[in-house]
C-alpha cells in the first residue's frame, strides 16, 4: 500500500479537545428567547423575520412533533447566540453547552468547522428544558463554566455518554464516505483520500484536528490496548510501504477502528475502492503482521 503523504510540514500546530486543558474561552450566550406564535405563522416565517436558520429553529423546539403544523398560542425557543472566542472548537462549544456537534453543525449551515473565526456568531439550538445548562449571569449572560469550558472530563461538561456519542458521530460521518477513490496525497473528498488524509478529514469535521501524517498521528492521543479498543480509535500499521524507513516509528498506514474488530479506511489496495470498511482486522495476516498500536484522540 502506498499511503504516505505527498506532502510533509516542517511545523505542526496541534488542537485537542482530548489531551489537556482547553483553550475555549468562555463567551457571552444569551438565554433562550420565546416566542408566541400568532394566527398564520409558519416556523419558516419565524426563521425567516429574526435571519435564523430553519434548521436551528427545529432543533431548539425537539417538542414539536410536526414542525408544519404549529397552531396559534403555541410557544417556541428560539436558537441562542454564540460569539466565538479564541480557541474555540465546534466540539468544545458543543461539549460545554450540553449539544451535539451535529446538532451545531446543522443549526448553522455553511460554517467551516475547521476555520471557525474570532467574533463569528453561532446559532446554538438549545431547547427551552436545557436552559439550566447556561445559567444567567449578572449582566444577565450566560457562560457554561463562569469563565472557561475545560476538555478534561473530570471537570467539563464531558460524560461518558457525550463521548460515546462523539464516536459514533464519528464514524456516521466516516461512513459517509464509502467509495471515495484513493489518492496519495489526498485529503478532501473532491481529490480522493490517503489513508491519513481521510483521518485528518473525518476528525477536522468535529474540530478535532491531527497531523497530516499518519507516523506523526501516531504520537498524539493515548496509547490504547488492542483488549480496551473503543469505537473512533486509531489503529496504526508500520511497514506497509517503501517509505517507513523515512520515520523513526515506521508507521506508515492509518484507520479508524469500528468496533467488533472492524476498521475504515482509505486505502491504495481493495481493487482501488478507496474508503472500505475491513471486517475481521485482527484476524487478518496482512494487518496482523503490521499492526503498531491504536492511540485515543477522543477521550475516554
Amino acid at each position: 500500500m502506498r499511503l504516505r503523504s505527498a506532502r510533509m510540514f516542517a511545523t505542526l500546530t496541534l488542537t485537542f479537545a482530548a489531551l489537556g486543558p482547553a483553550t475555549a474561552l468562555a463567551a457571552a450566550v444569551h438565554q433562550p428567547a420565546t416566542y408566541t406564535i400568532r394566527q398564520g405563522d409558519t416556523l419558516y416565517r419565524i426563521a425567516e423575520a429574526r435571519h435564523l436558520p430553519l434548521t436551528a429553529l427545529e432543533l431548539a423546539n425537539p417538542q414539536l412533533s410536526n414542525p408544519n403544523q404549529i397552531a396559534a398560542g403555541q410557544t417556541v425557543t428560539l436558537p441562542t447566540t454564540y460569539t466565538v472566542q479564541p480557541g474555540d472548537t465546534i466540539y468544545l462549544i458543543a461539549q460545554a453547552h450540553n449539544l451535539t456537534v451535529s446538532a451545531i453543525l446543522q443549526a448553522n449551515p455553511g460554517i467551516n468547522p475547521l476555520d471557525l473565526m474570532v467574533g463569528q456568531t453561532l446559532f446554538l439550538p438549545i431547547p427551552a428544558a436545557n436552559t439550566a445548562a447556561v445559567p444567567p449571569t449578572s449582566t444577565g449572560t450566560a457562560s457554561s463554566s463562569g469563565t472557561s469550558a475545560s476538555s478534561d472530563p473530570s471537570t467539563s461538561s464531558q460524560t461518558p455518554a457525550n463521548l460515546a456519542q462523539l464516536r459514533q458521530e464519528i464514524l456516521t460521518y466516516a461512513k459517509s464516505f464509502l467509495g471515495t477513490p484513493y489518492c496519495w496525497g489526498g485529503d478532501s473528498p473532491k481529490t480522493g483520500f490517503d489513508c491519513s488524509g481521510f483521518v485528518e478529514y473525518v476528525f477536522g469535521h468535529f474540530g478535532i484536528q491531527l497531523p497530516r501524517e499518519s507516523h506523526d498521528q501516531a504520537t498524539v492521543g493515548t496509547p490504547v490496548s488492542q483488549s480496551s479498543l473503543q469505537p473512533g480509535d486509531l489503529l496504526f500499521f508500520s511497514d506497509t510501504d517503501s517509505y517507513a524507513s523515512l520515520y523513526a516509528n515506521h508507521v506508515t498506514h492509518v484507520g479508524i477502528y469500528m468496533g467488533n474488530g472492524s476498521m475504515i479506511e482509505s486505502s491504495s489496495a481493495h481493487n482501488g475502492e478507496g474508503v472500505v470498511i475491513v471486517q475481521n482486522v485482527f484476524q487478518n495476516p496482512y494487518y496482523v503482521a503490521h499492526y503498531a498500536g491504536a492511540r485515543d484522540v477522543i477521550g475516554s
